[in-house]
């Protein structure tokens, strides 16, 4: 893309959020009814913007939507307590001794259990990101669909209507 395109997608992307004033809008309007590529550029801005609005958004899983809710909680520091209470220094004596003896008895790589678990999730998101990419793909060709059937049509009507015309000349 060189600067002369980005400077166009700059300027239409303001054209669409409605940050161009109105001199600039009807400036860039001006330039797009003398040059064709940046009239397509706008003519098709517009239309994925449509085409996105119309998108709807799926609620994801409640199993997923659990699992990403529990992450922050899972981040948080633990609550502060008093460590001179009897029962904390007791127990604060026997920690290191715990700690040792789980580090050793725990395994260095997950179970199968969790694999399995995990295996599950992934093919549910990418079932999910499926399909959304079915949706979306299925909009993208209604609306390419629909503008070139209209384009050919249109062609069409005008070669066939200049061919009657032709046809008409001729027997007069």
């Amino acid at each position: 893309m060189n600067k002369y395109d980005e400077k166009w997608e700059e300027r239409i992307n303001a054209l669409l959020d409605g940050d161009l004033s109105n001199e600039d809008a009807e400036l860039l309007k001006a330039e797009a009814s003398d040059d064709r590529e940046l009239a397509r550029a706008i003519i098709e801005a517009y239309q994925l913007q449509k085409a996105m609005d119309t998108i709807h958004v799926e609620r994801a899983p409640d199993s997923l939507r659990k699992k990403l809710k529990a992450i922050p909680r899972q981040q948080r520091p633990a609550f502060s307590f008093n460590l001179l209470q009897p029962r904390w220094v007791t127990a604060l004596a026997a920690v290191p001794l715990v700690m040792i003896s789980v580090s050793l008895m725990q395994p260095d790589t997950p179970s199968a259990a969790e694999i399995a678990k995990a295996r599950q999730d992934l093919a549910l998101a990418f079932t999910y990101l499926d399909k959304a990419g079915q949706f979306t793909g299925r909009e993208i060709e209604s609306t390419i669909g629909t503008t070139m059937s209209q384009a050919i049509a249109g062609s069409v009507i005008k070669n066939i209507q200049s061919q009657n015309e032709t046809s008409k000349e001729k027997k007069v």
